[in-house]
């Protein structure tokens, strides 16, 4: 294949969302103009469509079974044992490791589930779930970049995860602006063929805030990014723009899944001592010091925060739930009265589910015969014997028992009489590569993605809820010599796809361990398959005590 060094780049906004790029096009020149001399396309999350195993699929180019991440945990036991997923749990190489092997440099900023960061040809500064502190590679690019930066270069915002609005919302712009100018600097300053640039924000600020106006806000600095980056590499860079998912209002319900399967015989809560232990793996720890200094107290805001009507209604709530706790009172029973009163919906928009999890019975992941692992896996998981360390299932009865969840799941309504979920099946369907066995044995997939799925025994099957949450359908935006913007696109792309479209932008054959692929006519120049040798990739895991600020900001998302 002719080497022809055209470069490449790919700006990852997490949850970028055609409704809110229609909604704010006039205040969103660059993507607007990048849409307009380009194509703009439908880009389908992998399942479950979550930044954990999302992103890791956008830049290996295969699906969650073929790199073996399924979410933000990685379980070789039970729930309770649950580690944060890194590099080192993503079992395939990413673009830059390909490039790598070809002696092309790459600039990988800021992209989730990176750390350790790879040795690869080029710079590479990790992204979401790294520690604040995580060393870039080379470890010296960092310094020089701060030097150029003239400040301290982070990975996440100053107040991440501070009740203080004002202030939450000033720091995600500040970072949007540092990545800009980091982006900008790195793309100046050091040799690429290829560079990957993400911001996180996008999707942060649905979940953290409820305001047309912060949204907005958050949009338009990322489109100053995208600006700078478009100036900075020239016009005769091709540029994708992507998203790992969707993301919009949510107004049906909170599923409970494991207390579904509870009033089925599937799922046994936890009792005394094994209850406490439970809790304890399981829980999140109440406070943290934000990378500014400023500490966030266990049950309510900073000091510094505004003393809005949310802020009083919300520590109302979080009071009165605790003291129901203590009292003794089932959670199932303040939502009743809440319900005779009209009440509900608000207790729920309210109340943490940090709150929830807390007045909730512990699953007994070990004596639980299927159980839903956590609510962004989108699954659920038989504790199969001979797989499982203490499993209660019997090998020969495994295809009848999944046959009954399905059965179960798929019957589900919600008190709307509606089905609660649009896909209930056999994980073979959706997923067919080697790390078939770390997925759950049952996928479920909400309808319309208008719910999201719970994991606690909080007597209750469905909540009302009123949120922002994920999307399936992200947004492909792709301009460039390149890029026939007359393509005919008649369905959605794969997020798998990303990498395949790279790697033939940059004249180098796409890996026929890809399960994604390059959309027919979307590129004016050829390209091919071919059998890469084996690459090394990636390096080491986080250790334990490098997990415990990151689970916080899981929790300030919601994730937890």
């Amino acid at each position: 294949m002719t080497a022809d060094p055209r470069k490449t780049v790919v700006i990852g906004l997490d949850a970028l969302d055609s409704r809110y790029l229609e909604r704010y096009a006039e205040s969103l020149p660059a993507l607007t103009s990048l849409r307009d001399r380009g194509v703009v396309a439908p880009l389908e999350a992998t399942h479950p469509p979550w930044t954990g195993s999302a992103w890791p699929s956008m830049y290996t180019g295969c699906e969650p079974s073929h790199h073996g991440v399924y979410g933000f945990f990685r379980y070789d036991g039970y729930p309770d044992e649950g580690a944060l997923v890194s590099r080192a749990d993503v079992d395939r190489p990413a673009l830059w490791d390909y490039l790598s092997s070809a002696g092309r440099p790459s600039i990988v900023l800021n992209v989730p589930v990176t750390h350790p960061a790879d040795d690869i040809e080029g710079v590479l500064l990790p992204g979401y779930l790294a520690p604040e502190d995580e060393p870039s590679h080379p470890p010296a690019v960092r310094d020089r970049l701060e030097s150029t930066l003239g400040e301290p270069y982070r990975i996440y915002s100053s107040h991440e995860t501070s009740d203080d609005k004002p202030a939450k919302l000033a720091g995600y712009l500040e970072l949007i602006d540092l990545r800009r100018r980091a982006a900008c600097a790195l793309l100046e300053d050091e040799p690429w063929d290829f560079a990957f640039i993400q911001v996180q924000k996008t999707d942060a600020v649905f979940h953290n805030f409820d305001d047309d106006e912060a949204f907005r806000a958050i949009y338009e600095a990322a489109d100053r990014l995208v600006a700078d980056v478009l100036e900075t590499v020239g016009e005769d860079v091709n540029v994708l723009v992507c998203s790992d998912h969707g993301i919009g209002p949510v107004s049906g319900y909170s599923i409970y899944v494991n207390e579904i399967l509870r009033e089925h015989g599937y799922v046994t809560a936890a009792e005394g001592e094994d209850a406490q232990h439970a809790t304890q793996l399981s829980s999140v720890k109440s406070s943290l010091t934000d990378g500014d200094g400023a500490k966030r107290a266990p049950d309510g805001p900073s000091a510094s925060s505004a003393s809005t009507s949310e802020d009083r209604e919300a520590r109302s709530v979080r009071a009165l739930t605790w003291a129901v706790d203590r009292l003794g009172v089932q959670p199932a029973a303040v939502y009743r009265a809440a319900e005779r009163i009209g009440l509900e919906g608000t207790l729920r928009r309210l109340t943490p589910d940090s709150v929830v999890a807390a007045a909730s019975d512990t699953v007994d992941w070990r004596r639980s015969k299927a159980y839903c692992a956590d609510g962004t896996r989108l699954g659920v998981r038989i504790n199969l014997e001979g797989r499982e360390p203490s499993g209660v299932v019997p090998q020969s009865a495994y295809e009848d028992v999944r046959t009954d969840l399905i059965s179960i799941l798929s019957a589900f309504e919600t008190p709307d009489g509606e089905p609660a979920f649009e896909m209930v099946c056999r994980r073979e369907e959706v997923y067919d590569g080697p790390h078939l066995e770390r997925a759950p044995d049952v996928l479920l997939r909400p309808t319309a993605m208008n719910h999201n799925v719970k994991t606690d025994l909080y007597g209750r099957t469905t909540v009302p809820l009123e949120a922002y949450d994920h999307k399936r359908t992200g947004v492909f935006l792709a301009a460039g010599p390149d890029i026939d913007s007359e393509w005919p696109g008649t369905k959605p792309l794969s997020l798998t796809d990303v990498a395949p479209v790279t790697m033939a932008l940059l004249r180098q054959p796409v890996p026929e361990t890809m399960t994604g692929d390059v959309p027919a006519s979307l590129l004016r120049i050829p390209h091919e398959r071919e059998t890469y040798d084996e690459l090394e990739y990636g390096t080491t895991a986080i250790t334990a005590t490098d997990t415990d600020s990151v689970t916080n900001r899981l929790e300030d998302l919601g994730y937890l």
